[in-house]
């Protein structure tokens, strides 16, 4: 079984008994229609459906984004389709999202993640998204859709609350109204006044008629005129109010605050403090504000007229757009956000193109970046992007390469953060300071990661009578170990092993080599192969033949120091045995022993070291002392070669 952790996304269909129940047949044919759109938006976004029960569907993604991001999609794409159903036979898929350990199984997923992800879609309201605050905390800066706090819910068979948040796929106000429209009581027809019946039919007028013409619209055929009312009643006057009474204030103009010698930046953030909607907005400060106060109202349609009228300026401003994105991927899925910065981007300025570009996936968007920085050197907050590219948020286990990418990426963003370079690109500058403060913070834990040496290929030399083994300790999977020593011409692998690595799913390489034991000091060139098949830079290791006997002789001093005595038994139990010592006797200068708890005086003289043939006992060496039948126990202190002193170890004799 393979442990990992992971991205769940659960998703069943609301009242599915009773859709069933009602019409079997229609039933079951649009869920294999819905499911066909389901299964292609989770492959598109890299996920895997791992089980599948009914109506239900259990999915699996490298990130919580992704995953996120699928459902959006998922969700817009079938709301569409619902359009053509009458309320009660539309067919609502409830998603719960999770991020958890799991146990992988012949395929299958277990554990808390699964579980979690499960209760979380139980929550959900019909057609909308529920996550866990995990996957809240992980795309709320990534994904601009609203969210609201569910608190802490009790669910069943699990132990402890789970905090949900569900994602608005609708304006709240909106569906409030509605259903506090449908739960009102009905007003008696006498006790209404005149006016009010007035507005109600005027009302019903127009949204009949405005219904009529999307209709038509839709269907390809020509609006249906606007029936209207046979007798209509004039509205009374309404009284003038009372002299104390304070007129109605006029909506606020957020525009009357801009003065011209403001920079673009400086005038959103005082659009930004100032509240209300530009009217006839222009500028970039005042679309870009106005399609933020919009979005905030869950009025989409305004918020992508006014972001849209902004990227037609073709400012570099980035953020801007990268909200518009957001947008458009909501409503009309990744293809569609593709789709139209696909024309955006031409000639429509810089961070149209750039946006456009993060609208493609894998290999393909990190290779477009690269050549997006290459042509625009100038455009520092591509340096971020790239750094995300590689970062550990993006990557599904993140390789030292990888790691290497990153901080050059993110030194190059601080740079031109620091000379000043970066402000020019964002209409909000709150976006650029955390932007900068998620790149510092990146940079000090790589910069700490390179600085232990943890990217670094280890090299561990261990002496037997026959030659010496090298053991290789690589800092990451890898896919093959190339090893070449002193003058040779080429690298040489040392082969794989029988055993597949759980980490890359392939054969595992061998990480061992093999000297002769009359191999001289010489240089030794390590480089291996990582996950994605990227070779990692030379490592060059010193071998010296006295020195590796040293070190490895008393690395095993070091952990088995248990095996230092041993008191014989039956017939040797006047014996005292120091064999091991002895076989490892090239990294100790002194052996100091005392008896029944004195300190250590008495030296016990070795035989002297063999690097020929280092862990044979010569012949006329005995590796043990006689002691009388009165010795309870031994302490022993060893002097190491180069002067460490071990502590004093305490040897109880078995009691006969």
């Amino acid at each position: 079984m393979k442990r990992k952790i992971t991205a769940i996304m659960a998703a069943d269909v609301a009242e599915y008994t009773r859709l069933i129940s009602e019409d079997e047949e229609e039933t079951l044919a649009r869920l294999e229609s819905y499911r066909t759109v389901f299964d292609d938006f989770v492959k598109r976004a890299g996920g895997r459906i791992f089980n599948t029960a009914g109506d239900g569907v259990m999915c699996e993604f490298p990130s919580a984004v992704e995953a996120t991001r699928c459902a959006i999609d998922i969700q817009e794409s079938l709301r569409t389709r619902n359009m053509a159903f009458p309320a009660s036979r539309q067919m609502h898929f409830r998603i719960g999202i999770s991020i958890g350990d799991v146990v992988e199984r012949d395929g299958d997923l277990l554990g808390d993640g699964v579980n979690i992800a499960a209760r979380l879609q139980s929550l959900a309201e019909p057609g909308s998204i529920c996550v866990s605050r995990n996957v809240h905390e992980a795309v709320t800066n990534k994904i601009s859709v609203p969210f609201r706090d569910l608190g802490s819910r009790e669910v069943k068979n699990l132990p402890h609350p789970v905090h949900a948040f569900q994602i608005e796929m609708g304006p709240r106000d909106k569906m409030a109204a509605i259903a506090a429209a449908r739960s009102a009581p009905k007003a008696d027809k006498a006790t209404l006044p005149v006016g009010a019946f007035v507005a109600g039919a005027a009302a019903l007028a127009i949204g009949v008629a405005a219904g009529a013409f999307l209709m038509g619209r839709d269907r390809g055929s020509p609006p249906a005129p606007a029936p209207q009312l046979a007798q209509p009643v004039p509205a009374p006057v309404p009284a003038a109010p009372p002299p104390s009474a304070e007129p109605p204030k006029p909506q606020q103009q957020a525009s009357v605050v801009v003065t011209e010698n403001l920079t673009p930046a400086e005038a959103f953030d005082r659009l930004a403090k100032s509240g209300g909607i530009v009217r006839d907005p222009k500028t970039a400060p005042e679309l870009y504000h106005n399609a933020r106060s919009f979005e905030a109202r869950g009025e989409a349609a305004a918020a992508r007229r006014d972001y849209l009228a902004f990227a037609g300026l073709g400012t570099d401003h980035l953020d801007p757009l990268m909200r518009l994105a957001s947008l458009i991927r909501t409503q009309d899925g990744r293809a569609g956000a593709r789709e139209v910065f696909a024309e955006l981007s031409k000639g429509k300025g810089r961070a149209a193109a750039l946006v456009h570009i993060l609208q493609f996936e894998g290999v393909e968007r990190q290779t477009r970046l690269g050549a997006f920085a290459e042509a625009n050197p100038d455009y520092a907050p591509v340096h971020a992007l790239i750094a995300q590219e590689f970062g550990e948020d993006r990557q599904n286990g993140q390789t030292i390469d990888d790691r290497r990418r990153e901080l050059a990426a993110t030194e190059r963003f601080l740079l031109a953060e620091r000379e000043g370079k970066l402000v020019p690109f964002f209409l909000d500058q709150s976006v650029l300071a955390q932007w900068i403060e998620r790149a510092q913070k990146r940079e000090a834990v790589l910069k700490a990661f390179f600085a232990d040496g943890r990217d670094q290929p280890g090299l561990i030399f261990m002496r037997h009578n026959a030659g010496w083994i090298a053991t290789i300790t690589v800092p990451e999977a890898a896919s093959r170990i190339e090893v070449k020593l002193g003058n040779a011409s080429e690298f040489k692998p040392t082969g794989m092993l029988a055993n597949i690595d759980p980490r890359t799913g392939k054969p595992m390489a061998n990480p061992s080599f093999e000297m002769p034991p009359n191999q001289n000091a010489t240089d030794i060139a390590l480089r291996y192969l990582d996950a994605n098949g990227v070779t990692s830079p030379v490592s060059v290791k010193r071998f010296d033949p006295r020195e590796s006997l040293i070190r490895g002789m008393r690395d095993i001093l070091d952990r088995f120091s248990t095996s230092w005595l041993a008191f014989g038994t039956g017939h040797n139990q006047h014996l005292l045995y120091y064999t091991h010592l002895v076989s490892y006797r090239c990294a100790i200068r002194k052996v100091e022993i005392g008896f029944n708890g004195d300190t250590p005086a008495q030296a016990i003289e070795l035989p002297p070291c063999d690097e020929a043939n280092p862990h044979a006992i010569p012949s006329n060496s005995l590796p043990f002392l006689r002691i009388r039948p009165d010795i309870e126990s031994a302490t022993i202190r060893l002097t190491f070669v180069g002067g460490d002193v071990s502590e004093v170890k305490t040897f109880q004799r078995p009691k006969p």
